[in-house]
């Protein structure tokens, strides 16, 4: 194990520079190890525990802007104090896969101006824990928190007035205990400014839910409603059930047009999640249900979606969930990274939602949205790519000539060959078949290939001649 300090010494000093192949000494005044220093360090897997001499960490780092401290052994929270308090100009420090954990967390009593970006990906600290120091980093506008199994109790809940972070911007809080509405607010609540956020790998099951109770209970409650009422129409039954996606069955979570946590179906102060989002990533979610997915346009500002990997996706091709999330999300820009989506590809997407639902029994809301922008838009038409089976031809020997009805295409010219010898009376050797299109025959020299290989369709003709000598 080592201290920062003597990493930095190791990586980064000039002491043991090996010249003894040169030709010739070069004589350079030697500067102070601190003027030697880049701003920005990196300082992964170096087995460091402990920052090690203050003073000397101070005058050699005074000048670091970004600091790399990932993949170290760094158990105690002191550590980061003395760290904190020795880097006046520290805007970035990354501190990940040290297991800090939550014991004996004491923030230092000053402020970090300075720090912008925060990363504390796998420490194993609790948000509680974590607060002091961020009340202490007013500036800071970038925080990772991934895979720390946070959980957002009801008691954080509840106080989500306190402790608001209005400068972060940028929040990656992937792999924790992010499940429902509630927990969505709360993250809306404490980063009211946030213009990216990335859920990847936590179970993220509703957009719209507090609980799995409360969708039950409501569930309930609409199928009760629905079926009591003897006169109840496609209205009735696409305000209880999802639609589906289509052309599978619809699923059985119950749905509202209005935001489901508020039973009047008024709005409420907090029915707008995230007033300045522009990004958010939600890959490998739990999501089972399209409805789900609407609730993304009742963010204002978001413009760029980033979701692969959910349940909601598995009997669906990448063509089929890329189109069915453009057309039910008009605010949407950009779709799993690339270019943005063309107004093209809007309008297709659309006008296929259209022919997908129109004849299903549930429709979605966004269903008559598009029917107004777009009008009745016509199915495809069903074409037939495979060859017919049979054809209706008309047979020449000589003088000689009948129509041959329901001649089966799968035969080969040997079959339909002996075919006409039987018929004829003459051997098989002796005989030739020609294909007639417009009075212009072609010999059929192959005996092993199948009429529809040769073209051969309604209204043509098979002529028949016998071989000279």
């Amino acid at each position: 194990m080592r201290s920062i300090t003597q990493a930095v010494n190791e990586k980064y000093s000039d002491d043991d520079e090996d010249t003894s192949g040169s030709g010739f000494i070069l004589f350079v005044r030697k500067s102070s190890p601190r003027k030697r220093l880049p701003s920005t360090l990196i300082l992964d897997h170096c087995e460091i525990d402990s920052v090690g001499d203050e003073q000397s960490l101070s005058s050699t780092l005074h000048e670091v802007n970004e600091l790399d401290l990932a993949h170290n052994q760094i158990s105690k929270w002191t550590e980061i104090n003395k760290l904190i308090m020795c880097l006046p100009k520290l805007s970035f420090l990354n501190l990940s896969y040290n297991m800090l954990g939550s014991a004996n967390v004491n923030a230092p009593q000053i402020l970090h101006s300075s720090l912008k970006k925060l990363v504390l990906n796998r420490v194993g600290i609790q948000w509680n824990d974590l607060v002091p120091y961020l009340s202490l980093t007013p500036n800071l506008e970038e925080l990772h928190l991934s895979f720390n199994q946070i959980e957002i109790s009801d008691q954080e809940k509840d106080n989500e007035t306190n402790q608001v972070f209005p400068k972060i911007a940028t929040l990656h809080f992937d792999g924790n205990r992010v499940e429902n509405r509630d927990h969505l607010r709360w993250i809306s609540t404490k980063f009211p400014s946030l213009t990216s956020l990335v859920l990847c790998d936590c179970p993220l099951w509703t957009l719209r839910w507090t609980s799995p109770a409360a969708r039950e209970a409501q569930g309930r409650n609409m199928s009760g409603s629905s079926l009591a009422s003897s006169s109840s129409s496609m209205g009735s039954l696409s305000a209880s059930f999802c639609s589906g996606d289509g052309k599978t069955s619809p699923c059985c979570v119950p749905f509202l047009d209005r935001d489901c946590t508020d039973p009047t179906g008024k709005a409420s102060n907090d029915s707008v999640l995230f007033p300045c989002l522009r990004s958010i990533s939600l890959n490998n979610s739990m999501f089972d249900c399209w409805e789900e997915i609407d609730q993304i346009r009742n963010w204002p500002s978001l413009a760029e979606l980033r979701m692969q990997s959910c349940p909601l996706f598995q009997r669906m091709t990448e063509h089929e969930r890329r189109e069915m999330t453009v057309a039910r999300l008009p605010n949407l820009r950009r779709l799993n990274g690339g270019g943005d989506i063309s107004a093209k590809e809007r309008e297709e997407a659309e006008r296929n939602f259209l022919r997908r639902f129109h004849d299903s029994e549930v429709k979605p809301p966004r269903y008559q949205e598009l029917l107004d922008m777009h009008g009745h838009v016509a199915p495809f038409a069903k074409v037939k790519l495979a060859p017919p089976k049979v054809a209706n031809v008309w047979v020449r020997y000589g003088e000689q000539s009948w129509n041959e009805k329901n001649l089966s295409l799968y035969m080969t010219m040997k079959e339909l060959r002996d075919k006409f010898c039987f018929e004829l009376g003459l051997p098989a050797s002796k005989l030739r078949l020609w294909h007639s299109v417009h009075q212009q025959p072609m010999l059929m020299r192959f005996p092993a290939k199948r009429l529809y290989s040769y073209n051969v369709k309604d209204g043509d003709e098979i002529l028949i001649d016998e071989k000279l000598g």
